[in-house]
């Protein structure tokens, strides 16, 4: 019954329907396993706006699970989810610019998404703190001015304040 509940309302483009299906897709849960499927949903609802459904496609192409591994598709789905608010993805896409995995490396870019993600709460900071403490003692000031600046732009566009 609730494979045929979330099938009819994922075809009728429910995104979180669609991001539940995917998970009973990928891991075989009251349907045969089916992870192209599953791919499908997920970028069915991340395309709609679902920040979870965008950061496993980040996280599926980024370590080629059911995929074929792809830095540059990982980095786009992280930076959809980020950008929906995402923090998990917010971390991973700092990381990606930081490296220049998937991305060009821009520095700033990652001193910004991680200090968006830090905003989330007490929890993600100290959480990624010591990583990003790491990373920042590794940036010009100018840099991480900029970053934080460019942070708080995105964070008062978004509703969200430190």
């Amino acid at each position: 019954g609730a494979i045929a509940a979330f099938d009819k309302a994922a075809t009728g483009g429910n995104a979180e329907a669609q991001r539940r299906l995917g998970f009973m897709y990928y891991h075989g849960e009251g349907v045969a396993p089916d992870n192209k499927r599953a791919v499908t949903l997920f970028e069915s609802a991340a395309k709609a706006g679902d920040a979870e459904s965008a950061r496993n496609l980040g996280t599926m192409y980024e370590y080629g699970m059911s995929v074929d591994q792809s830095d540059a598709l990982a980095a786009a789905w992280y930076l959809k989810a980020a950008e929906l608010g995402e923090p998990n993805s917010q971390f991973a896409v700092s990381v990606m610019y930081y490296k220049g995995q998937g991305v060009t490396r821009d520095r700033i870019e990652a001193a910004k998404w991680w200090t968006v993600a830090m905003s989330q709460g007490p929890v993600w900071e100290r959480r990624i703190r010591p990583m990003v403490e790491s990373a920042e003692a590794k940036l010009t000031a100018d840099e991480n001015a900029e970053g934080k600046r460019r942070a708080g732009e995105w964070l008062k566009g978004h509703g969200t304040k430190k």
